[in-house]
C-alpha cells in the first residue's frame, strides 16, 4: 500500500521506461506541502492498519465461532 507516491504510468511510457537508461522518466506523485504528504502517508498507514485489523478479526471469528456453543 506504500505506491500512492510512484506515478501509474500508461503503456508507452511503460514501453519507454524499459529504454530509459539515465532514470529520465522517472516521476513521482508529488504534493504542495510537507503537512499534505504527511497527511497521504498517515492515511495511507490507516489503512493498510484497518486491512489487517480486518483480516485478524475474521481469522479469529473463523477459528473461535464454530467452537461456540449457546
Amino acid at each position: 500500500m506504500s505506491d500512492f507516491l510512484f506515478a501509474r504510468p500508461s503503456i508507452l511510457e511503460g514501453i519507454g521506461r524499459n529504454l530509459d537508461l539515465f532514470g529520465t522518466m522517472q516521476v513521482y506523485n508529488s504534493y504542495e506541502t510537507p503537512a499534505e504528504a504527511d497527511e497521504a502517508a498517515f492515511l495511507a498507514d490507516i489503512a493498510a492498519l484497518r486491512d489487517d485489523a480486518k483480516s485478524a478479526f475474521q481469522l479469529v471469528k473463523a477459528r473461535y465461532e464454530p467452537n461456540r456453543k449457546e
